[in-house]
């Protein structure tokens, strides 16, 4: 999250610009729905933890090999 603090200070025109744009671009991406898909999905999350239950397994290790590969076994030859 940025913080800006603007005391004292006078920003360039592009300055201002890219600040208007970050704001219109939060507000867009952060819709009702969007929020409210968050909210649930963290709530499930918290669920799950004081439950103890392991999160899902996303990645798994297919094989596991040790030492240099040859290109030509690779390669299929």
């Amino acid at each position: 999250m940025i913080t800006v603090s603007f005391q004292g200070l006078q920003l360039s025109a592009s300055e201002r610009r890219n600040l208007a744009f970050r704001q219109q671009a939060k507000q867009s991406f952060m819709n009702s729905v969007l929020t409210e898909q968050v909210a649930e999905t963290l709530k499930a999350v918290e669920v799950r933890k004081e439950q103890g239950i392991k999160p899902e397994r996303v990645w798994f290790e297919e094989r596991k090999e040790r030492g240099t590969i040859c290109i030509a076994e690779w390669m299929g030859y």
